[in-house]
């Protein structure tokens, strides 16, 4: 009973409170390259794509975590930023998915866009940031376009508030798929949504009172329309080496696979405070659960090949240690899931590791295939793994690496710690624990959200 427990938990934990919508290949590097066809020269054009690129929680004031708003707590200013930025709505918040759809290209999609028409020609050269957060949420508008589906991965474990939550439409991929950030599935609105950035390009004042001259949109389909259709980074690379756009980082990280070649650029443009250790120092949290996690999380991180994997899984898994080699399910998925997130090219694996059923065979052979090539598994000091998290909280929080919750229920006393890591910038990571009845913490499940 508590292995088939334990395998139900493993699938149940993909859920998604947050969606993300398109990616770095279309906040900073299409949009880049828009802005140079708008007549931007190249550093204002970087500044434009800088300030879409960072609303994908490339600064801390983006940094919001979906899960944390919604499902493990309840952040009304979080699932509000979180509409503004990506599911721009003219609905009321808190209010059902229903009362709060997404329409693409609408007013409220519109609207911060709009006022950057407005402001002061003499200031123009100085907005150019602002310019493009508001573009961020115009492009959203087209790959969250619907009714938000609202996730409901494990009755009775974790539950979402309807009226917070934000998940990728059902028509558009549904709560617990990438498929609506990927351009390749959506060519007519990737080529909608660009009309319609490039049409506030084409508006924005001019810069200290030098008029530009940009392209006619009609000849910037064909090209458009091929990059929606790339569909690895390889061929979004090729694209933009193609389209004059050499440094290409920014598409570290996108949920396609690397494709022809492994992509390994790491991008900078990130402006987030780096985490002072690896350990969280989370408030009002019990000790032996915090030291808990800090020790399974820091070993994690740390693992190098299959062989930590496993003995990591063995170690904090609170069942017995394999026999002869044979391992339970339970000890099989939780391996599996350990080894899957670690790795760097996570479109080629994005589709398993985000499967609610328990894995078969063939996909932990996949995962075990995927870790046998060359640099598989993303590597760093443990400190600059994570994305740094600051909740809202009434008393003053240092810089989290992950955040923890934890309850009693029916007797079971669980928990859950989130984390978002670096490699995978569009997932959030869930850890589900659960205390024995000697008093010890071990790992039931490990899980993800799509995040913005």
């Amino acid at each position: 009973m508590r292995v088939t427990r334990l395998c139900m938990l493993m699938g149940a934990l993909m859920l998604v409170a947050d969606s993300q919508a398109f990616e770095g290949d279309v906040h900073f590097g299409l949009t880049e390259w828009l802005a140079m066809q708008a007549g931007f020269d190249k550093d204002a054009a970087a500044e434009i794509a800088t300030g879409d690129g960072r609303v994908d929680s490339g600064d801390m004031q983006f940094l919001e975590l979906g899960l944390v708003n919604a499902c493990l707590a309840q952040d009304e200013r979080g699932a509000r930023l979180t509409a503004e930025h990506h599911y721009p709505t003219a609905g009321r918040i808190p209010s059902a998915p229903e009362a709060r759809p997404v329409a693409a290209g609408s007013e409220a999609a519109k609207k911060a866009a709009v006022a950057m028409m407005r402001i002061n020609p003499n200031q123009s050269q100085f907005t150019l940031f602002m310019l493009g957060t508001s573009l961020h949420e115009l492009q959203d508008s087209w790959s969250h376009q619907g009714i938000a589906e609202v996730p409901d991965p494990a009755p009775g474990l974790i539950s979402c508030d309807p009226g917070r939550s934000w998940g990728h439409p059902k028509a558009r991929g549904g709560w617990n798929s990438h498929k609506a950030d990927l351009t390749m599935y959506w060519k007519s609105d990737t080529v909608a949504m660009a009309q319609a950035s490039y049409e506030i390009l084409q508006q924005y004042p001019a810069l200290a009172g030098v008029k530009r001259t940009p392209r006619a949109w009609p000849e910037l389909v064909p090209a458009v329309e091929q990059f929606a259709q790339a569909s690895t980074k390889a061929e979004k690379q090729a694209w933009f080496a193609g389209h004059g756009v050499g440094d290409v980082s920014f598409l570290e990280g996108i949920s396609l696979q690397d494709g022809a070649h492994p992509f390994t650029l790491k991008w900078e443009g990130r402006k987030l405070p780096p985490l002072p250790l690896p350990e969280s120092r989370q408030h009002f949290v019990d000790a032996d659960l915090l030291q808990f996690y800090n020790r399974f999380i820091q070993q994690w991180m740390g693992a190098r090949d299959a062989r930590d994997f496993e003995a990591l899984a063995a170690e904090f898994s609170g069942g017995e240690a394999p026999r002869h080699g044979a391992r339970s399910p339970a000890l099989l998925e939780l391996t599996s899931r350990l080894k899957g997130w670690r790795l760097r090219d996570h479109g080629r694996v994005a589709e398993i590791l985000h499967s609610q059923k328990p894995l078969t065979a063939r996909e932990r052979a996949a995962l075990d295939s995927a870790g046998r090539q060359p640099d598989a598994y993303a590597v760093y000091p443990v400190a600059d793994a994570f994305f740094p998290f600051l909740p809202r909280t009434n008393d003053v929080s240092p810089l989290l690496p992950f955040w923890v919750s934890s309850w009693t229920r029916a007797g079971a006393t669980q928990a859950v710690a989130v984390t978002k890591l670096r490699h995978v910038p569009y997932d959030v990571i869930e850890v589900a624990a659960e205390k024995t009845a000697a008093g010890r913490w071990h790992v039931t499940s490990i899980g993800a959200t799509i995040e913005h």
